[in-house]
């Protein structure tokens, strides 16, 4: 008899034909290192020689089995097991099989006698169910046990199941594993993606006893749901009144449950956690979605049983959405207005920026339905369809470690960089392209600065088409094709700076100077010329200039709307001038602002006088503000300073990639800037569209416009489409007041355009400890009292305390500059709240799973920005 032995299989290059998909994927998790039970294989050519003597009756049977009906398959299944049932090993063979499990297992063995046919646990049919598994089987019971295996292959499921996904019934081939028993305290079954939810999610299902009693629903099962972005558990919990278990004397039996075990998880974290991180790793040993068949001994030893790929899910016809880093722009509900803008913002600045990258027109036109198909909205939020971003991304970066350098940059915390292909032509392309975009770089950075200018005042001189649809929506199309026409430069210069900033870290780490990303981080601070912090610094100056008036002072003890009132007069015409002065340049920063719906401090500006009173309470000064910044950056040049010495060669190379960080970060943020600027702009011009709709009676309010789409606009303009969309309106507001309503995960993967149902709240899954780790950003250590904030508002106080929230945009600012501490959700080490903190000089960890509901407003907090960790020293109640 030939047996074959791990071994045998990795050193001979056995192939699938011999050993069936179970065997073969055993063999891969354990060349892999997962925790699996020792096994042996009788290979396809040992169950043919078994065969051998009814082969020919076999195969007679089975010609008749195609197109047969149900009741003609049923018999032919029975003449097929009583042919199957009579064959005999011979005793020399058993003999040998006995020797090998005994020096393999033990004296005493008991082992598993599992199928593994050839079209078994393959990526288009599973066989889940139809092959017999036979348990804890020792010497005595090994003749039958594999006689019994084997004729299941051939049963009326298994026959059935041939015909549903027609595999021939023909040439069936077939091994058998013989696999170490664990002797299980808890058992289960996982999915690396949900079937029934949101394919991001991971899914465990566990029981006591014996994994058998899990997948025959024998046993009270908990059902554990895994964010693999943020890391939390969302638990179902069941009474577990019963175990399957082995007895020597009885057999594999029911036993009772007693005690706190009924009532408690059958796994903890910890566990959950041991067996999802083995299910990431099986999905991309198997390059599809896995499912896994687990075991964890009396000693708390994780043992994996098997894994084959999810038949029913298709890699290429998953849609990922994922909302890091673009909810810094878009948080929480965007209005279909926005949507449709945005997607047709990033399809034209992204298909623009390819002739840069040298992408031929070609290229650019097959991957039309990718650059169209950016961004996906998701029960009212704007997320990336991640899927194609990579798909795009891999045309201009390089290698997988330049993508996962822009996966850190842009703060994914689960990878998909390993479904990338890089090709060597298109390596060779992006080289080059890269050289002559660094050359060309300041320039083109120039040209597009001194082109906005221009173009951003013809979009907002727009007063002469104010009542002519026809003309207003000509005039928008003109000015935004104009305005946007460059804007593929801030692509290129996003490209460059995550690009310098990775070269920044990897240097840093390659001349061990300090620690690499902290440093980095600390190399970038108080570099100038951030939009951001000059719009903050003017903020402080009016601030500073309202409590040095006394009478500036005494009039913002009133109330808003007064003091907006009476700066209208002339006492105070010289403080207004600098106030209309600061709303004409910054007064489209705020928060959400790139949401067209959002109002802008420009139109509205009651919203930054009562923002401005909110600061008077703040003891920052815009003297602190520098201070802390150059004290920041000068200690950590100090740190290069001592390590590369002026004669020190590397000094050269390390200084020009940190001018190049520091100008493409600067860059970044005032381009950023730029397009706040503009989406403001394209608002008004959208505003006067709606109040033309108003005025015809076609929506309530002028506001009711960003409730339509893009088409719906231009249809109106064009005079395509004149109807009433009131009742439509009322309709959408109910509906995206619902989607409100519901907690949105950061990835969401589903197939198709099959999305998950999201109906209710979210559950926060629980995290063990008090101690909670995200990315740290910039340094400091503090103690301080909790503000959570879910819905901000510019007149929040936050004077001196650790500011706690889901994202943060530049319109943040406001607020973080009161702030002690920052801690958000979202994040990265570029992002809106990596960048500011620094700037303000105050520690900062981002990418904090759940901070807005693990942390309480009152909480005290340790923030601890070196370690990247928030402690919770003290809680409030509920």
């Amino acid at each position: 008899m030939r047996i074959l032995l791990p071994e045998h299989i990795a050193s001979q290059g056995i192939a699938h034909s011999s050993l069936g998909g179970k065997a073969l994927n055993l063999h891969k998790m354990q060349q892999q290192g997962f925790p699996v039970p020792g096994f042996v294989v009788l290979p396809a050519e040992t169950i043919d020689a078994l065969l051998q003597p009814v082969k020919k009756t076999m195969e007679a049977i089975c010609a008749k089995g195609a197109g047969a009906s149900d009741t003609e398959l049923r018999t032919y299944a029975e003449e097929l097991r009583k042919l199957l049932t009579g064959i005999t090993i011979p005793g020399n063979e058993l003999a040998e099989l006995h020797a090998l499990c005994t020096s393999r297992f033990g004296e005493h063995y008991r082992v598993a006698v599992r199928s593994s046919a050839i079209a078994e646990d393959g990526s288009n049919a599973s066989f889940a169910g139809q092959h017999d598994t036979l348990l804890f089987i020792g010497q005595q019971e090994m003749h039958s046990a594999i006689v019994r295996v084997l004729a299941s292959g051939w049963s009326l499921p298994a026959l059935k199941y041939r015909l549903i996904h027609n595999i021939p019934l023909n040439d069936i081939r077939f091994a058998i594993v013989i696999q170490q028993m664990v002797d299980a305290a808890i058992s289960g079954i996982g999915f690396s993606m949900n079937l029934k939810g949101n394919l991001a999610d991971m899914v465990l299902v566990a029981g006591y006893g014996l994994g058998e009693g899990v997948v025959s629903d024998q046993v009270e099962t908990d059902t554990y749901t895994v964010s693999r972005t943020q890391r939390t558990i969302e638990e179902e919990t069941a009474v577990k009144q019963n175990a399957l278990v082995f007895s020597p004397e009885m057999g594999i039996v029911i036993e009772p449950v007693t005690g706190d075990k009924q009532q408690q998880p059958v796994l903890t974290h910890e566990q959950v956690f041991e067996v999802c991180d083995f299910m990431a790793r099986a999905e991309k040993a198997l390059h599809a979605p896995a499912d896994i068949e687990f075991s964890f001994d009396k000693n708390g030893k994780l043992f994996l049983l098997q894994m084959r790929p999810v038949t029913t899910l298709h890699r290429d016809r998953l849609k990922i959405a994922d909302n890091t880093n673009i909810v810094e722009s878009y948080p929480g509900i965007t209005l279909p207005l926005t949507y449709s803008f945005v997607l047709q913002a990033y399809a034209n600045v992204f298909t623009g920026s390819s002739d840069a990258f040298m992408i031929s027109a070609a290229t650019i036109k097959k991957y039309e339905a990718v650059f169209d198909n950016l961004l996906i909205h998701v029960y009212g939020r704007i997320y990336y369809r991640l899927d194609n971003w990579y798909r795009m991304l891999a045309l201009v970066h390089n290698s997988r470690k330049s993508m996962e350098a822009w996966e850190n940059a842009v703060g994914l915390t689960a990878s998909e960089s390993d479904k990338v292909n890089f090709s060597f032509r298109g390596k060779v392309r992006t080289i080059a392209a890269s050289l002559k975009l660094i050359s060309n770089y300041k320039r083109g950075n120039r040209q597009f600065f001194a082109q906005f200018k221009i173009n951003y005042a013809l979009l907002r001189d727009y007063a002469a088409h104010r009542n002519n649809p026809a003309a207003l929506w000509a005039h928008y199309e003109k000015t935004t094709a104009l305005l946007f026409r460059p804007w593929h430069l801030t692509i290129v210069n996003d490209f460059l700076a995550f690009k310098a900033f990775g070269w920044l870290q990897g240097l840093l780490r390659r001349y061990k100077i300090g620690a690499g990303e902290e440093l980095a981080n600390d190399l970038l601070c108080g570099i100038g010329g951030v939009e951001s912090e000059e719009a903050i610094l003017h903020v402080l100056e009016l601030k500073e200039e309202v409590n040095t008036t006394p009478a500036l002072k005494t009039l913002f003890e009133k109330p808003v709307d007064d003091i907006v009132n009476e700066l209208r007069s002339e006492t105070y015409a010289a403080f207004a001038k600098k106030v209309n002065a600061y709303l004409e340049k910054f007064g489209d920063r705020t928060l959400a602002e790139l949401k067209l719906e959002t109002r802008s401090l420009r139109r509205h500006p009651e919203i930054f006088i009562g923002m401005l009173r909110n600061q008077l309470r703040s003891e920052t000064t815009a003297a602190d503000f520098r201070s802390k910044q150059e004290s920041i950056r000068t200690r950590a040049e100090s740190q290069v300073n001592t390590a590369l010495r002026w004669y020190n060669p590397r000094r050269f190379v390390f200084m020009r990639v940190l001018k190049l960080a520091r100008y493409g970060l600067q860059s970044r943020e005032n381009m950023r800037f730029c397009r706040t600027r503009a989406y403001s702009a394209v608002k008004d011009i959208f505003l006067e569209i709606g109040r033309m709709m108003r005025e015809q009676q076609l929506i309530e309010t002028d506001d009711d416009v960003f409730y339509l789409s893009m088409n719906d606009l231009q249809d109106f303009c064009t005079g395509k489409n004149t109807s009433d969309r009131r009742a439509e309106i009322a309709a959408l507001k109910t509906t995206y007041k619902n989607y409100a309503a519901v907690s949105l995960p950061d990835r969401v993967i589903f197939m198709d355009d099959d999305l998950p149902v999201f109906d209710k709240p979210a559950k926060q899954g629980k995290q063990e400890g008090n101690t909670f780790r995200g990315i740290a950003v910039s340094k400091g250590v503090i103690e301080s009292e909790a503000v959570v904030i879910t819905e901000p508002e510019l007149d929040t106080d936050v004077r001196g305390k650790i500011l706690v929230s889901r994202m943060t945009d530049p319109g943040w600012i406001f607020l973080m500059a009161q702030a002690a501490g920052l801690v958000s959700e979202k994040g990265s080490l570029l992002s809106h709240t990596a960048i500011v903190g620094r700037e303000l000089g105050i520690p900062v960890v981002v990418g904090v799973p759940g901070a807005t509901t693990i942390f309480k407003t009152g909480d005290q907090l340790r923030l601890n920005g070196n370690a990247g960790t928030v402690e919770l020293l003290i809680t409030t109640t509920s």
